[in-house]
């Protein structure tokens, strides 16, 4: 939609379902939100926000759940969480197909930073991430003692053992041929713990979707994936590696270990985390991240939208195999030396340009031209192409060598790439040597292409070069 004509919906919408006469103000829309976007603005005096599903998507699109959460569903599930003491925005006000502005809400501006590369760095919020842990427990309380009753009808509810099943069929149908996740999904499939009563979750509590002043939190957002289940699924998700924001040490989002959250949570529920529980779903929400990142790619590829964000999301979904990798060594055969960490050195160049070095003379261009000189999202965009060209240069040196050292591998181990995956998922606890080391080196070379900066990869470095 053109912006002109947006903006004069927008404000069509707020004089008549808000009031007064604005004016409407200072609309931009806020960095990030591959699949749901926000947009800030200001209606008069009153800061507010507008929660819209981009155009050319659906439900379905925007999350993994084939039962997605609708955008007026979600409004209802944050009136009534903010009923039983949640920290939530006010939902201000419901789009409607006359609106001219698809699905969505608008809601009240809490505030507070959110952006956990702040949050995580500047002093200022020293305080405020030390009750954290408290906080958090607070508001998972809160949100899974509401009753199932006063919630909407449409919310998803699914067994463990429907949601692992849910999640691989997705994967299948993305293409996935990863052994790493095909090996995660066999061992998912072993530990699946008992059902409980369902609760409500969130579904994705975690740094980066809770706002925080100096003084504390101020509010918990981003509600689409609510559900009703195990609530030790939210007390785990907040926890995965993708979430610690390069703080891999650090458990519980970056800044601190779990255990006073978990203690915290159980003196406040009454309910103790079983720790076996805790760690299946540490490793579902790990997995579930990983397809999250095939889904990111695969709606670029059938949307034809521009701009390459969920192309480098997809690319993201190497860290999962780091991540997956570290998090099930105990249950994995230690390798008999430590391993060999590859070269990620681009060859010295003469002669014709290679086209790695063309692609890196443009993301060069481009971060010091045109990253360096934008602003707001603009420049968020821009940071985005710069990652994407990174990645392109990368996987034009590294690639065929690493991919020719893969085969010799596979060649050792007797199996090509299709039998070894269906080995791993139907017998997660048979894993060989040989095959463990294949799937260390694995990772390692596909994280070294799309994200060699990623803190997991630094760990693993640490951890499997080692002498053992």
């Amino acid at each position: 939609m053109d912006d002109t004509l947006f903006a004069a919906s927008l404000e069509t919408l707020c004089r008549e379902r808000l009031g007064g006469d604005g004016p409407l103000t200072g609309l931009q829309r806020l960095s990030g939100g591959a699949s749901m976007q926000s947009w800030r603005f200001g209606w008069g005096d009153e800061p507010l926000i507008l929660r819209r599903m981009p155009e050319g998507l659906s439900g379905d699109d925007a999350a993994i759940e084939s039962a997605s959460l609708s955008l007026d569903g979600q409004a209802d599930v944050i009136e009534r969480a903010g009923e039983h003491g949640v920290m939530v925005p006010a939902v201000r006000a419901r789009l409607r197909p006359e609106d001219g502005l698809g699905e969505g809400f608008i809601m009240a501006c809490a505030a507070g930073e959110a952006l956990p590369q702040v949050l995580l760095r500047d002093p200022a919020y020293g305080d405020a991430l030390a009750g954290l842990p408290r906080q958090w427990a607070e508001q998972l309380a809160a949100i899974h003692a509401i009753s199932p009753g006063r919630l909407p009808a449409e919310l998803p509810c699914r067994s463990p053992a429907e949601m692992v099943a849910e999640l691989e069929q997705r994967w299948h149908s993305l293409g996935g041929v990863s052994p790493i996740y095909a090996l995660a999904f066999g061992w998912l499939e072993h530990a699946l713990p008992d059902p409980v009563e369902p609760s409500l979750c969130h579904g994705d509590f975690r740094m980066g979707n809770l706002l925080l002043t100096p003084d504390g939190l101020s509010a918990v957002l981003d509600w689409e994936l609510a559900h009703l289940g195990d609530p030790v699924q939210d007390l785990a998700f907040g926890c995965i590696p993708s979430w610690r924001f390069g703080h891999y040490d650090q458990m519980l989002g970056g800044f601190a270990q779990p255990g006073a959250m978990l203690q915290h949570y159980e003196a406040l529920t009454g309910h103790a985390v079983d720790p076996a529980r805790f760690r299946f779903w540490l490793v579902y929400s790990c997995l579930w991240w990983g397809v999250c990142c095939l889904v990111m790619a695969d709606i670029w590829r059938r949307s034809e939208r521009e701009g390459p964000e969920r192309l480098v999301i997809g690319r993201r979904a190497s860290e999962v195999e780091i991540d997956l990798l570290l998090m099930l060594s105990d249950d994995l055969p230690s390798p008999q030396a430590p391993m060999p960490w590859p070269q990620a050195e681009h060859a010295t160049e003469n002669g014709v340009p290679s086209g790695a070095a063309l692609i890196g003379a443009v993301s060069g261009w481009l971060d010091a031209q045109i990253a360096d000189q934008a602003s707001g999202h603009a420049r968020f965009e821009a940071k985005v192409a710069i990652n994407a060209l990174g990645m392109a240069a990368r996987d034009a040196a590294m690639g065929p060598g690493f991919a020719a050292l893969q085969q010799h591998r596979l060649a050792d181990i007797g199996m090509d790439a299709g039998t070894l995956r269906k080995r791993l998922r139907c017998e997660p606890g048979s894993v060989t040597r040989m095959q463990h080391d294949h799937l260390r080196r694995l990772a390692v070379e596909n994280c070294l292409i799309d994200q060699p900066r990623y803190a997991g990869l630094a760990v693993a470095r640490q951890l499997w070069t080692s002498p053992l």
